[in-house]
């Protein structure tokens, strides 16, 4: 039993006032401010900073990081290096998570099962890492935007993308997924977002629902890359779980999201990264695509869509950027809150909860609970100094302000009883993406 004392807490939706002890039984969180079994606990000093559910990554690919933008239009994704590069590749991203804080990460599809081979190895203890909700492969139809023209690269093992035709063909490839361990089946709706247009739409109706309903009936869930207005509406309408980008989205989108419960992740540190290069025309993203997504974002806020951190870091700029923030970098993945917070109509609280609260209920299916600090809930923690409602670029800095790390009840990361040597804190990373508008 641990006991941490004289913390802030941010719970999760809002910082609570003055401070307060936290009891953990194994992997639970046990109590908050009950003294009756502070006896038996062991017991951590927090010394007044900020406790606070681990930070989660709703859109994450772990094996995404040797990757070229010069040949990606040209090469098919997940055949870059060996299985058993890309594999380390993904141990080594568990690694960055966790050091970045960030105890949890929903996956947006990766090669050869490494999600789900990443969630075997950590729960067996064989490799530390955060909790993970696993995808697969990127489902599609022969000739779409991930499979079309290059015939004769086709292999004999697939990369990143499978595709069949047909709703009975997508029903097994569904089965086929969720047998190998994943949970969250990924499809490509429709281009855009970086992807371009030669069609607004990859899967025809009967196609999208029979993924949707075989996922739903084995207790899987379906995100789709999509961005045009139509095809986000249909898919909504068919039970879609997720919608990553959503780049056309606008008020009536948004009420449809809020009436079916459907998840966004906005995810624009991507095309904020092509338009900073000058690459944006030739993928088919502008600044008033950009533009008109940022300023959705408080509208749908307010509506109450549930919003999501994560984006598309694979290291894709780092030969084109002098500091790449979409790179596997420890405080890379922290730099999104700050960046979403410096928008107007959005508070902290409001970006914290996407990474947190929101995310926590995509991270994993009732009655489990994550991403909150409540009795009952799984002890996913992070421990930092600093108030980041009064400053988010907090979670961009975690050498300097990452104190702790719990995953599982576990204490991976232990700084508060390290004796270290003042020093001036670290320029925020974050400063770039403030500056964006």
């Amino acid at each position: 039993m641990l006991r941490l004392n004289n913390a802030r807490i941010f719970d999760g939706r809002a910082m609570l006032p003055g401070t307060h002890s936290v009891t953990l039984d194994g992997n639970r969180i046990t109590a908050i401010d009950d003294d009756s079994q502070a006896n038996s606990a062991e017991a951590v000093d927090v010394g007044g900073m900020t406790l606070m559910p681990g930070l989660i990554s709703c859109h994450l690919h772990p094996d995404f990081y040797k990757f070229d933008i010069s040949i990606a239009a040209t090469e098919r994704p997940g055949k870059e290096l060996p299985p058993g590069v890309m594999m380390a590749i993904g141990v080594r991203t568990c690694r960055v998570l966790l050091e970045s804080g960030f105890t949890g990460y929903a996956g947006a599809s990766c090669a050869h099962d490494i999600d789900a081979q990443l969630k075997m190895a950590i729960a067996e203890g064989i490799i530390p890492g955060p909790r993970i909700r696993a995808c697969g492969h990127h489902l599609g139809t022969t000739g779409d935007m991930n499979n079309g023209g290059r015939w004769w690269k086709r292999y004999q093992t697939p990369g990143t993308d499978v595709c069949a035709d047909g709703p009975e063909a997508m029903r097994a490839l569904v089965r086929e997924e969720i047998n190998r361990g994943v949970e969250t089946i990924k499809i490509f709706a429709s281009a855009g977002h970086g992807q371009l247009h030669r069609t607004t739409r990859n899967m025809s109706r009967d196609e999208i629902a029979a993924i949707i309903n075989t996922a739903h009936e084995r207790g899987a869930k379906v995100r789709t890359h999509v961005s045009d207005k139509a095809m986000m509406l249909e898919c909504i309408e068919l039970g879609l779980d997720l919608i990553d980008h959503g780049d056309e989205i606008d008020e009536e989108v948004i009420e449809a999201m809020v009436q079916a419960g459907t998840f966004w992740v906005p995810s624009l540190i991507y095309p904020w990264s092509l338009l900073e290069i000058g690459y944006a025309a030739e993928v088919g993203v502008t600044r008033e695509q950009y533009d008109h997504v940022r300023a959705m974002l408080p509208v749908a806020q307010a509506a109450g869509v549930r919003i999501l951190i994560g984006d598309d870091y694979s290291g894709i700029f780092r030969n084109l950027l002098d500091d790449d923030p979409l790179d596997h970098q420890v405080g890379n993945y922290g730099r999104e809150f700050a960046y979403y917070g410096a928008i107007e109509g959005l508070s902290a609280a409001d970006v914290l909860s996407w990474g947190t609260s929101n995310a926590g209920e995509l991270l994993v299916d009732p009655p489990e609970r994550v991403g909150v600090i409540e009795p009952g809930a799984l002890a996913d923690l992070i421990v930092v100094d600093g108030d980041p409602l009064a400053d988010l670029s907090l979670l961009a800095r975690p050498n300097d302000a990452l104190k702790a790390v719990i995953r599982d009840g576990v204490l991976v990361i232990d700084r508060l009883t390290a004796q270290t040597a003042e020093r001036p804190a670290s320029p925020p990373r974050a400063d770039r993406q403030l500056a964006l508008h």
